[in-house]
């Protein structure tokens, strides 16, 4: 890469972002999406804890010196994913936004992601945000799949939710399942059991780039998530074996509570494990006093979905997963 004092795109400089970038991160995107605001805690988490042998590279575009768009690129160690998607970084603050500097930054990232031999470049876009989508769209990039995003009003499904828990109790007590937070579970090997099963449960995620698998390491990291507290984290169990998941983020700064994830294991796939466990956070999350909830998953994941809709979730906007060949 040339000097930083080299590095520019459209009329933007710009430099290496540092973990202390991560506030102005979830300032700008908040600023853009505001229904949807993100907590500063929480990326500066994130960017801290990512997988050491994953290639991470961010930068921060100034504008008259101040901080005013990101760029950059991430991607699985290609010895995991030979297929090579990177995911590409190109975002101009409200301030400033326009086609030129959003594609300038996109077409920096993409130039990062060619040097480091990506064979694919993938993105998202909300589908409301068309400037941005045009500027894909015009740079090569293709619709790929889609992300779809609910929210559960707690209030007004109060009723259902009660109803719907009080069965989903009944039914893994008949099943021999039992349903406990990880804070009541006192199996000392219980993390690895919770990582071997969140593993399975996520090679079955639909998906465009690849499964990578998670270190065990890593996954702890998720542990210490701000949002994440292990008395709000619901698992099921059968005898010694952990089947399933689920765990609702609760933002320290700002921000709504959302599903964080939600898995089991292939074989108690099909008896309301899955949802036994939904049903908890939100009901927890009920008595904690909050209003409303939110969840996302791939448009094409049917049981998940159904689940969503049984339970009162409400659509919002989708997101859109572009994606570019490189070479």
């Amino acid at each position: 890469m040339p000097p930083v004092s080299e590095m520019t795109a459209a009329d933007l400089v710009l430099r290496p972002a540092t973990l202390d970038d991560a506030a102005f991160a979830a300032d700008m995107y908040t600023e853009l999406q505001p229904d949807d605001p993100e907590d500063p805690l929480l990326w500066r988490h994130w960017w801290a804890t990512a997988d050491p042998s994953s290639t991470v590279r961010r930068y921060v575009a100034l504008h008259g010196g101040k901080p005013a768009g990101l760029a950059g690129i991430q991607h699985s160690a290609w010895a995991k994913m030979p297929e090579r998607y990177a995911r590409v970084i190109g975002e101009v603050a409200k301030a400033i936004r326009t086609p030129e500097r959003i594609g300038a930054l996109l077409a920096f990232s993409e130039d990062l992601a060619t040097r480091d031999d990506a064979r694919h470049a993938t993105t998202w876009a909300w589908e409301w945000d068309r400037l941005r989508v045009e500027v894909l769209l015009g740079r090569g990039y293709r619709e790929e799949r889609r992300e779809r995003f609910w929210e559960l009003d707690l209030a007004a499904n109060k009723a259902r939710l009660e109803e719907m828990t009080l069965a989903s109790r009944e039914s893994m007590r008949d099943q021999g399942i039992r349903v406990l937070t990880v804070a009541d579970d006192h199996d000392p090997e219980k993390y690895r059991k919770i990582w071997a099963m969140s593993e399975e449960a996520s090679q079955d995620t639909p998906r465009t780039v690849p499964w990578v698998p998670t270190p065990f390491e890593v996954f702890m990291t998720w542990l210490k998530d701000p949002g994440i507290r292990e008395d709000r984290m619901w698992i099921a169990r059968i005898g010694d074996d952990i089947v399933g998941i689920s765990v609702l983020n609760y933002p320290p700064e700002r921000g709504v509570v959302a599903t964080d994830w939600t898995g089991t294991a292939r074989s108690v796939r099909g008896k309301g494990v899955a949802r036994a466990l939904k049903c908890e956070t939100v009901m927890q999350a009920s008595a904690l006093g909050v209003d409303r909830v939110r969840t996302d998953n791939d448009s094409k994941n049917k049981p998940i979905l159904h689940i969503n809709d049984s339970m009162g979730y409400r659509p919002r906007p989708e997101m859109i997963q572009l994606i570019k060949a490189l070479v």
